[in-house]
């Protein structure tokens, strides 16, 4: 198989200039995974499908398993927190007792960690 075919079935990564990894794996698909993880661990997951109405900068998912709250934005490896995004993760995080994370692929390992 060459590495353009299997590039276009997903097997590979594209390498950078400095051969080091970079993922292409979808917001969409890498959420999925955590929330597959969460509820495997038994977290109650909650994630808005329709941000209508939704204040911006709502983080993607509400985990919670007692006593534990993680509030996570979920970011494919090259996307961009919005400036709403930033400004709810940085007040988030004056809160005591409320975890909160932005993770992107890469961050996998430390996921499997928080959410054992």
């Amino acid at each position: 198989m060459t590495t353009t075919t299997a590039m276009a079935r997903g097997l590979t990564y594209p390498t950078t200039r400095r051969n080091t990894l970079i993922g292409d794996e979808s917001e969409k698909h890498f959420q999925a995974r955590v929330i597959r993880l969460a509820e495997l661990c038994r977290w109650v997951v909650w994630h808005t499908l329709d941000s209508t109405g939704t204040r911006a900068g709502q983080p993607d998912l509400f985990l919670v398993r007692p006593p534990r709250v993680v509030l996570a934005e979920l970011k494919s490896e090259h996307g961009r927190l919005r400036r709403e995004q930033s400004q709810a993760v940085a007040l988030l995080e004056q809160c005591p007792g409320v975890e909160t994370k932005v993770w992107r692929p890469r961050d996998w390992q430390q996921i499997v960690e928080v959410l054992r």
